[in-house]
């Protein structure tokens, strides 16, 4: 079966469309599963903390109530009678109470211990034990006679000093019924007095959430404190710990106050569900208890399904418009023109040049591809027509080669009988006969030939005659040649014996110059020494002149350091002078400061004297040094100018001894 282009494009659309539709679809399922998945259990969270603040309002409200009868105990002076007669309202209240009780500390209610009266809540020995509970026909007083202080019921409350809530049990007293206790403690003045609690009843409570469906299929528990089922999936579960389907982890995390999601867990109705456990505190009771709820995967499952099928829906009816449009198109704008191309193809394959190429107004490339069909039907009926005009050439041609190739025969032919000819006329110049002539005409043109091939040997012949006259000539000359080389010979040794005595004189004064270009190279060797020690000397001047500038500087330093002294002295001169003013005018007390003001300016005057002198002499000092850089700074002028003359001088040595290196190396080319 024979496969269109039409069909290949609309399979290969069909399948690229298809392929990103599932991609597509794919990643849109993807996506909705996630967010599905996450919106659930968004709302499954939702739903466990509504439910955990319902229970804890529940229990909230009856643990205010026991507060407020704990703090009432505390602030008053009320009587084990009042109290006993007190305790049945919590009861009353609330439908869940089951009990109400007072438990005092060793002789801590009221600091005494009574006689035995059970109206006032007093047990045979003495302690007060108040308890009240729901009984067949009411309300009933039960005063225990044993009491075990290191039960939780008293040990939690009152070693946490605050309120507390009891890990619920199965009191066997009461049909088995699941209960715990809300207790608090009773302090006055830091003194625990006792603990006073009620006897929580929870069936009503579990019933209230068993009954609760969230998503329609999904199931809700509670787990203790210490991750007991208090309403499990199965009945034979209720109090017994919950493992966490074996992730240890997420117990952990959830005993640590951690919201845990469990995956593929196993529900009540054996399918696969999510389960939320979201620990949540009882206000109040210093108690963590958990909320548990199951959310089918099929609730996921069912959202993803439907958004599946309308994708899927949608997609399939995306790609059958798709393909509808594509199978239009293919058909308006493939098909219809290459048919049409195919046609003039075949018209042109037939021989038919003469009608143009349909579809060469049109804009795309099927017009470009007719225009191109056009020109190529032009070269075909260009080929066509210059086919007709070679096949007439070649037959002129064929009946011109006929002619030509008779022609060539006979050309051939006389050629042959021409160098037949030459041929036997060469024959004989070879053997040495020049008297031998061509003498039977060639045809046409070759009788030039034939012609020159006379004159030649012609030629040639009367070359030998003359050339034998010659010879005979030479043999005459050969003979003066020889008596003349016999004489030039004898001058010839005249002249070596000459050259030998030239080549002596020139090796010695080739000698006498290689001396004096040695000497010369010493003598600028001797010269270029006296250039580096004036050199020298120039740069221990300049360094003297700076030195001697040095201690000009250092002298009129301490010419102003002098001045200084003077101008002290001159200051000390009249401070003591002043001294001894005053000194005069205080009379007898002044007399020794007199004495004392008199040394000080005789002192400075002799300070001022030595001053002078000093400053007289540095300044004589400078005046030396001043001249003395004079004519230091003079004779390194002189030094430099001696080093340049030493220069010129080393710069003419080294020519001379150049210039003489180079005669003596003339000299030694001529003498060899």
């Amino acid at each position: 079966m024979t496969k269109t282009l039409a069909f290949k494009l609309l399979s290969v659309s069909a399948t690229a469309i298809l392929l990103c539709l599932v991609v597509t679809f794919a990643f849109v399922i993807t996506q909705v599963r996630e967010r599905t998945v996450s919106m659930t259990l968004e709302q499954a969270r939702t739903d466990a903390r509504a439910t955990a603040q319902e229970v804890a309002s529940q229990l909230n409200n009856l643990a205010g109530s026991v507060k407020v009868m704990a703090s009432l105990v505390e602030r008053t002076d009320v009587t084990r009678a009042e109290l006993t007669e007190m305790l049945p309202a919590l009861i009353e209240k609330f439908d869940l109470v089951f009990g109400s009780w007072m438990l005092e500390d060793v002789n801590g209610f009221d600091g005494s211990t009574y006689e035995p009266d059970a109206a006032s809540g007093t047990n045979a020995n003495g302690e007060f034990t108040p308890y009240w509970t729901r009984g067949q026909n009411g309300l009933e007083l039960i005063v225990p006679e044993v009491i075990n202080r290191e039960e939780a019921y008293f040990a939690l409350p009152s070693s946490k000093r605050a309120g507390v809530a009891t890990e619920p049990y199965v009191e066997e007293e009461a049909g088995n019924m699941l209960m715990m206790s809300i207790v608090y403690p009773v302090i006055t003045n830091e003194k625990l007095r006792g603990v006073l609690g009620v006897d929580v009843g929870l069936e009503t409570l579990a019933a209230s959430l068993k009954d609760k469906r969230p998503f329609g299929t999904g199931r809700i528990y509670l787990l203790t404190a210490k991750g007991s089922w208090l309403t499990a999936p199965e009945q034979a579960s209720v109090m017994k710990p919950y493992e966490f389907e074996g992730n240890a982890t997420a117990k952990a995390a959830v005993l640590n106050g951690e919201t845990v999601i469990l995956e593929n867990v196993i529900g009540v109705d054996q399918q696969p569900v999510f389960r939320v456990v979201m620990p949540f505190d009882l206000p109040g009771l210093n108690t963590r208890w958990m909320v548990v709820e199951d959310v089918p995967v099929s609730v996921v499952s069912n959202v993803v399904n439907q958004q599946t099928l309308i994708l899927v829906a949608g997609g399939l009816v995306i790609m059958a418009a798709v393909i509808a449009s594509l199978l239009i198109a293919v058909r308006m704008f493939i098909q219809t023109p290459i048919g049409s191309l195919l046609r003039e193809v075949s018209r042109l394959s037939e021989g038919e040049y003469e009608q143009p190429v349909f579809g060469q107004d049109r804009k795309d490339e099927v017009g470009a591809l007719a225009k191109s069909l056009d020109l190529f039907r032009h070269k075909l009926a260009e080929g066509r027509m210059i086919g007709e005009v070679a096949e007439r050439q070649r037959l002129a041609a064929e009946e011109q080669r006929s002619q030509t190739e008779a022609e060539r025969l006979g050309v051939a032919e006389t050629q042959r009988k021409v160098v037949v000819a030459l041929g036997k006329g060469l024959q004989q110049l070879a053997d040495g006969n020049l008297s031998h002539r061509i003498t039977e005409p060639f045809p046409g043109s070759y009788e030039e030939l034939r012609d020159h091939y006379n004159s030649a040997v012609q030629s040639l012949e009367e070359t030998v005659i003359r050339l034998n006259v010659t010879v005979d000539t030479l043999n005459g000359g050969t003979r003066e040649i020889s008596r003349s080389s016999d004489q030039l010979s004898k001058r010839t040794e005249q002249q070596a014996a000459s050259l030998e005595q030239t080549t002596a004189a020139l090796g010695e004064i080739a000698d006498k110059l290689n001396e004096s270009a040695g000497n010369a190279q010493l003598a600028a060797s001797k010269v270029k020494t006296a250039c580096t020690e004036a050199e020298r000397s120039g740069d221990v001047v300049r360094k003297a002149i700076a030195a001697m500038e040095g201690i000009e500087d250092s002298s009129g330093k301490v010419s102003q350091i002098i001045g200084v002294i003077d101008e002290i002295a001159f200051q000390t001169n009249l401070l003591a002078l002043n001294a001894g003013v005053e000194a005069a005018r205080a009379g007898e007390a002044g007399k020794g400061f007199a004495v004392v003001a008199q040394e000080v300016r005789e002192l400075a005057q002799r300070s001022a004297q030595a001053a002078r002198e000093i400053k007289a002499l540095i300044s004589a000092s400078n005046e030396q040094v001043g001249q003395g850089v004079t004519l230091v700074a003079e004779t390194g002028g002189a030094l430099d100018r001696i080093a340049e003359q030493v220069k010129a001088i080393d710069s003419l040595m080294q020519q001379i001894s150049r210039a003489t290196g180079e005669q003596a190396s003339g000299l030694r080319e001529i003498n060899t």
